[in-house]
This record gives structure tokens, C-alpha cells and sequence, in this order.
């Protein structure tokens, strides 16, 4: 039951993130000018409406995209769209809160378990905090946080604040999602139920790795396509316009030190760096998916393993529309929780591949099954 609630968590984790691309790809993530962690209701009136729209007006995205063009009834609309993020999000809180107080009261989940999900609570309050922070950054002068983009850039938070969200966010998701599959599937003991399975997960592991950080790499490189507007330039394919390889580039690794945020900056330099990390990703996992073929690997891992190429090819063909159509607000969506997706497949893969704990080894299969059977018994009850 435990694991099955935290499939759900999951699951709301994975609807907020994509409900965060909608915010951000629709222009609504600046739309308010205030934050409460306890939250509030929308405008009840015509003058609170008014007076959030004038509060609206002070800020740059208003003052450079809007003045003059955007009506009440606009805003109105990117306004709820902003609340209702929020408001969901704090939804998602009280669905983990509530259970996890409850189970840790009961004592039905405790031990380390209960730990790692206080701390994924922790985490998941940080991430409100850490929201509004990246909001906040909105309302400054886009010059601020990316002056080597000149002057007169378009309104937006910073790249490096929606970065820290991105990744805050898809940690909390790997932690439920890990812990979920933890009580669901069974023990790396048990799993690997023979020495030949056992010696091919280690293999296999020690390739699942780096084509892991690739992936991740290629994720965490998203934020700065996100928040540098990259996706609307360079759209063509397989060529970035004329080029492999823009000038820009060039210029940037012949002096990396010197150029340093160039890198997170440079709209070539950053779009060319995404391509680059997703063609590694694609190519790792069609090298693990082939040679994961060629090992007795336990029948989650060995589904697992041949899953993974498919999500990341998808997920670089989806990508390459994204671009090519000057990214629509529903492609991009698309791209944003497809690459959550392949994230899920990465921890599916790895957490296939876990290796049983070095005492474990020494018991016979019998006992070691017994034992993993009363583990999850104890923890979920």
C-alpha cells in the first residue's frame, strides 16, 4: 500500500512538472507579484483584479511585452493559469504530507524509510521557496542575471534560478519514484537469483552509469534552452543554420575559462551543447541496450534495458520537432515531460541493476527471499 501511494505521488510530481511547462511556455509564470506559502484565493472582486493587474504593470514583462496591448481579460487569464500551478503544487504537498504523518504516527512506515521521505517532504517544501525565488527573478531587469546577452533582452527568470528548480524538481521525483520501486519490486537478492545474473547486472551497471549522466546531463542542460529562449533560434536540422558547428562555439572553447558563461548564456553555444548531450544519450543507450541483450540479466532489468533507447530516441525526435516548429506551447509541454519520462526509464534501469548488500551474498536463496519478504513486510506493512 505504501509503495502504491507513493506511485501516486509519482504520478502528481510528474502533473506538476508538465503543468510548470504549460506556465512557463504560456507567458504566465509572471503574472503574480506576491507569494504566500499558505497560498490564496483568486481576485473576488473587479478591484482586487485591478490592483493585481497595476501590480502586474511595474514589472518588465509588462513594461516590454505588453504596454498597451494586453487587456484585463488577458491577464486574467495568465494570472490563473500562475495560481493554479501554485495551488496545485500545494496539493501535491498535502497528498505526501498528510499519509506520511499518519503511517510515521502509526509506525507503519519507520527506520530509514521514514527518514528518506521526511527528507523528500523537506525537499518538496524547499521547492516553494526555491520557486518564488526563481519568480522573483523575473521581475528584475533581464540585464541582471545574463549581461553577456546585451542589452534590451526579453523579460524572463534567470536561466541559473530555473536550473536550481529543474533540478530540485527532478530530484524529488527520482526520490519517490526510487523508494517506490523499492517496495514494489523485489530485493537485488532475490532478483538476481543465480551467480550468472548476479555477475551480469554488475556489468551491466558499471555501463548503465555514465549513459545515466549523460541523460542527466542532457536534462540539466534543458533549463538553459529554457531560460535563454535557445529553442526559438537555430531551427533547422541536423545543421545549426549553415554550421556543425556555430562560430560561437568555436569562440567559447578557445578561451573556456574566459568565457565561462558563455556556456550558460550564449544561445549557439547552449543549444549546440543540448544537441551534443542528446545525441551521447541516444548513442549510450543503444551501446546498453545491446549489450544488456547479451547478458542472463533478471527479466525486470533485461525489459528495462531494451525500454531505455526507445523513451530517448522518442524523446530526441519529439526535441527535433520542437525545434523545427519554433516550438509550439504543446510540443514543448510534450518535450519538457518526456524528458521526465526518460528520466523515469534511466531510474528503472538503474534500480534493476542495484547490487544486493555484501552479507546478503553469503546466504543461501532461501533465506535471503524469507528475509527480503519480512523486510517489506516491516516497512509497508
Amino acid at each position: 500500500a505504501v509503495g502504491y501511494w507513493l506511485v501516486g505521488a509519482s504520478g502528481l510530481l510528474y502533473s506538476m512538472i508538465g503543468i510548470g511547462g504549460y506556465t512557463r511556455l504560456s507567458g504566465s509564470g509572471l503574472s503574480m507579484t506576491d507569494w504566500r506559502i499558505e497560498g490564496r484565493s483568486l481576485p473576488r472582486s473587479e478591484e482586487l483584479w485591478k490592483k493585481e493587474f497595476e501590480d502586474y504593470k511595474r514589472f518588465p514583462e509588462y513594461q516590454r511585452l505588453h504596454n498597451g496591448s494586453m487587456e484585463l481579460t488577458d491577464f486574467k487569464r495568465i494570472y490563473f493559469v500562475e495560481w493554479f500551478h501554485r495551488m496545485w503544487g500545494r496539493g501535491v504537498g498535502v497528498y505526501f504530507a498528510v499519509p506520511l504523518v499518519y503511517l510515521g504516527a502509526r509506525r507503519i512506515v519507520r527506520g530509514p524509510l521514514l527518514l528518506r521521505l521526511t527528507g523528500l517532504l523537506g525537499l518538496g517544501i524547499s521547492q516553494a521557496f526555491v520557486g518564488w525565488w526563481m519568480v522573483r527573478s523575473g521581475f528584475d531587469p533581464p540585464e541582471k542575471h545574463t549581461p553577456t546577452l546585451g542589452p534590451n533582452q526579453r523579460p524572463r527568470v534567470s536561466p541559473y534560478r530555473l536550473a536550481s528548480h529543474w533540478t530540485a524538481a527532478l530530484t524529488l521525483y527520482v526520490g519517490v519514484v526510487w523508494n517506490a520501486l523499492t517496495l514494489l519490486r523485489p530485493s537485488p537478492a532475490v532478483a538476481h537469483g543465480t551467480k550468472e545474473a548476479l555477475a551480469a547486472a554488475a556489468k551491466c551497471r558499471r555501463l548503465a552509469l555514465p549513459v545515466a549522466a549523460a541523460v542527466g546531463l542532457t536534462l540539466l542542460s534543458g533549463p538553459f534552452i529554457a531560460g535563454n529562449d535557445a529553442g526559438r533560434a537555430f531551427n533547422t536540422w541536423p545543421k545549426m543554420n549553415y554550421d556543425w558547428v556555430p562560430p560561437e562555439v568555436v569562440r567559447a572553447v578557445a578561451n573556456p575559462f574566459a568565457n565561462m558563461r558563455l556556456f550558460f548564456e550564449e544561445t549557439a553555444v547552449v543549444q549546440f551543447n543540448h544537441r551534443t548531450l542528446a545525441y551521447a544519450s541516444v548513442i549510450g543507450a543503444l551501446v546498453l541496450s545491446a549489450y544488456g541483450a547479451s547478458l542472463p540479466l533478471w527479466s525486470g532489468a533485461a525489459v528495462a534495458v531494451r525500454i531505455l533507447p526507445l523513451a530517448v530516441g522518442a524523446q530526441m525526435c519529439l526535441g527535433i520537432a520542437t525545434l523545427l516548429l519554433y516550438v509550439p506551447i504543446e510540443l514543448g509541454v510534450a518535450h519538457q515531460a518526456g524528458g521526465v519520462l526518460v528520466l523515469t526509464s534511466v531510474v528503472a534501469v538503474l534500480h534493476a541493476l542495484r547490487l544486493p548488500a555484501a552479507g546478503m551474498l553469503a546466504l543461501p536463496a532461501a533465506v535471503v527471499g524469507a528475509g527480503a519478504v519480512a523486510a517489506a513486510a516491516a516497512a509497508a506493512a
